[in-house]
């Protein structure tokens, strides 16, 4: 089984998901989360998960040089002289003329990450703290495609009086998807994520 290393927490990836989740529409009130300072920034952490080992690769590059007397016997007419050698996967693109940096920027993004969302219900006793959970998990879901991730969203530690319920709820993959079997929860969810434009 592969194993990973969470690194320091990624503040872009973290502006993208504050952008995605900020303008939810709180299911009781025309606020928006952020509004109620239900969400912020500070409440987010995005980890990028590195294996915690390099794979290596063999490729094979060409070296060419002129024809020459002095080629070894059996060295197929001396014309090229084939190397192997095992690289990473960053050194192989660099020696086939590729930058390094876009290596590494393609790396990062097949990276899985590790987000963990905490948001702060209005009131302790808050009744809609599982669907404002939820609202937040399918929108990230629906928008983060492109990414390999893992995601944990719960009430801030000491703001809702049945905390432990509320955050096994949320994260209950079996759970989250009855609930969008539910016709009218799935409209109450779908009104509070849509787009203040639309």
């Amino acid at each position: 089984a592969s194993s990973f290393m969470a690194e320091g927490n990624d503040d872009e990836l973290v502006c993208e998901i504050f952008d995605l989740i900020r303008d939810i529409k709180d299911p009781e009130r025309p606020n928006t989360l952020e509004e109620l300072d239900v969400v912020c920034e500070d409440g987010i952490q995005v980890q990028r998960l590195r294996p915690t080992t390099t794979k290596t690769t063999t490729t094979t590059t060409l070296t060419c040089s002129p024809s020459s007397s002095s080629s070894p016997p059996g060295g197929g007419g001396g014309d090229a002289a084939i190397h192997r050698r095992a690289t990473t996967g960053a050194d192989a693109r660099t020696a086939c003329g590729g930058s390094g940096d876009d290596v590494d920027d393609a790396a990062a993004q097949a990276d899985p990450v590790l987000i963990r969302i905490a948001f702060t219900p209005t009131v302790p006793h808050c009744s809609l703290a599982t669907l404002i959970g939820l609202c937040m998990r399918v929108k990230l879901e629906r928008n983060l495609t492109q990414r390999s991730f893992k995601l944990d969203i719960a009430v801030m530690e000491g703001t809702h009086s049945l905390e432990e319920d509320v955050n096994k709820q949320i994260n209950d993959k079996e759970r989250v998807a009855a609930a969008m079997e539910n016709p009218n929860l799935r409209e109450m969810v779908e009104e509070c994520i849509k787009e203040p434009d639309s």
